[in-house]
């Protein structure tokens, strides 16, 4: 059973005085998650961080999985009931794929080839005006629970159910919250991802990250196309999505004892995808390749405008594998993996 306690984001935890009643005590959390197999096994799971963001990632994961989940809330060290949001959400690969359908219909010759040379600013542009961030991250399971009297503790399991869709997926537990002042979440999702610019930066990334990490576009681009300087992978889709989605729950301060939160809260991810191999058979040749389910899901949604728009580019040699490979502006991932991926036969 892979742990998490206290504080997940770099540097440490800053907790502040909030009101005329504020006791100063400090809160603290922790949670555990188990995922199990329908033949009981449990899955592998590993830690992994993203610029300081430490999460857990869990491999081989699939439908009829069982997530069993624990956490205990504290303030000065010891178990005091309080309440903790849990919400599993995942990545649509259709809306990822409708998204990058329309980025690339949009794309002028022009800009298309500035892409290539490693210029992406017009792929940013069309992602920042069209990406709907509630269609690109999706609550498949939410509750809220109150931890017991005793020791602070509650636990529960989740069914992966066979109705869930092949993606990448994020299991937060958040606890803080205003006991001075409950506030709407709706406008602070948007002024979260303006001012701090994860609009596009962080967004643009998990995006990217849900085509090329997890079992979709990563096996046709090997493990040299990176990100922002970096591989994208589950380590970043959960420091993404915890970010997004605890900004959803408004101002945080103190709880109802008193007991302060740090700034954020305290946000625990643990990530897995669903995928599973799915072979093709190319209709002429009678050659098989294999992709994969989350991939097919993914260029679903491509147009068959999209995907011979830049057909002659591959087609005439002047779009080569490895240019592709060495474009690592975020937005050019996209339009790469796409391209290497009708390259290889596989749309």
């Amino acid at each position: 059973m892979a742990k998490q306690s206290g504080w997940t984001y770099g540097g440490s935890a800053q907790f502040g005085s909030y009101g005329a009643g504020s006791s100063g005590d400090k809160t603290d959390f922790k949670s555990e998650v188990k995922i199990i197999s329908a033949s009981n096994k449990g899955r592998s799971s590993k830690a992994e961080s993203s610029e300081g963001y430490k999460t857990i990632t869990y491999s081989g994961v699939e439908r009829q999985d069982t997530i069993n989940w624990s956490v205990q809330t504290l303030c000065d060290s010891k178990g005091i009931s309080d309440r903790v949001n849990i919400v599993l959400s995942y990545y649509d690969p259709f809306y990822i794929g409708q998204l990058a359908n329309q980025i690339i219909e949009d794309l002028s010759p022009e800009q298309m080839q500035a892409v290539i040379d490693g210029d992406t600013s017009a792929v940013e542009t069309l992602v920042e005006s069209k990406l709907d961030v509630n269609r690109a991250i999706k609550q498949i399971y939410s509750t809220t629970v109150i931890t017991d009297t005793s020791e602070g503790k509650a636990s529960g399991t989740i069914k992966i159910g066979p109705e869930y869709p092949f993606a990448d997926y994020v299991l937060l537990f958040h606890y803080g919250y205003s006991n001075l002042s409950e506030r709407p979440d709706s406008e602070k999702k948007q002024e979260f991802l303006l001012d701090t610019g994860l609009l596009v930066g962080e967004i643009l990334l998990v995006v990217v990250g849900s085509v090329l990490s997890g079992g979709t576009l990563a096996p046709f681009l090997g493990t040299t196309l990176v990100a922002t300087g970096t591989v994208v992978g589950l380590a970043d889709i959960a420091r993404a999505g915890a970010m997004y989605l605890s900004s959803g729950f408004g101002a945080i301060d103190q709880n109802r004892q008193g007991c302060l939160f740090p700034a954020t809260g305290y946000n625990h991810t643990y990530t897995f995808t669903l995928d599973e191999p799915v072979i093709l058979t190319d209709p002429e040749t009678g050659e098989t390749s294999e992709t994969s389910a989350k991939n097919q899901n993914i260029l679903s949604q491509m147009s068959e405008k999209s995907l011979n728009e830049y057909q002659s580019l591959i087609g005439s040699g002047q779009l080569a594998t490895g240019q592709a490979v060495q474009i690592i502006a975020v937005g050019g991932l996209v339009i790469a993996a796409l391209l290497i991926t009708l390259k290889r036969g596989d749309a």
